[in-house]
């Protein structure tokens, strides 16, 4: 079976009937097509471009961090970092930038001081202690999704193409 790849378009048509599983995912698509240069585009410093590059970096976050932890998010999209602390503020998740920045502030102050990986502790190695006990307060915290879906609907002409 061949398997297309469509380019994402996001605007006021494509997002007509969408729930809000479908507008997250279409969102998300053309943020990763972005980020990934999948057709020959990457995130540019438009306004637009920066606003997807923040939502999809609270996505991205929210995901790392339900999976792994923010260990997970830190080793695998530190570089979403500043995106994501922006989008949590815009879109209306201020504890969740908060905690955010608590993080990465645990983050760096460790990153040099890893533990080293322990043979009885699969999974565990390189992991910073410090931080689960902020992936317990994020879990605690309301989910980003709705907030995420509500500022796109209200916001969908700065993610026109």
């Amino acid at each position: 079976m061949k398997h297309v790849i469509v380019k994402a378009k996001v605007n006021s048509e494509t997002i007509k009937g969408l729930d809000d599983e479908q507008l997250e995912a279409l969102v998300y698509e053309k943020a990763c097509q972005l980020d990934s240069g999948t057709f020959g585009e990457r995130f540019t410093r438009s306004e637009g471009h920066v606003l997807l590059c923040e939502i999809f970096a609270t996505a991205v976050l929210d995901g790392e961090v339900h999976n792994g932890g923010f260990d997970q998010f830190f080793y695998q999209d530190s570089r979403l970092l500043p995106f994501a602390v922006e989008g949590l503020k815009k879109i209306g998740a201020g504890a969740h930038a908060e905690l955010l920045a608590r993080a990465a502030n645990i983050y760096a102050e460790n990153e040099g001081r890893k533990e080293p990986a322990n043979d009885t502790d699969e999974g565990d190695s390189g992991r910073i202690h410090e931080l689960d006990p902020l992936d317990d307060e994020y879990y605690a915290l309301e989910e980003t999704f709705p907030l995420r879906v509500r500022f796109v609907r209200a916001n969908i002409e700065k993610f026109f193409d």
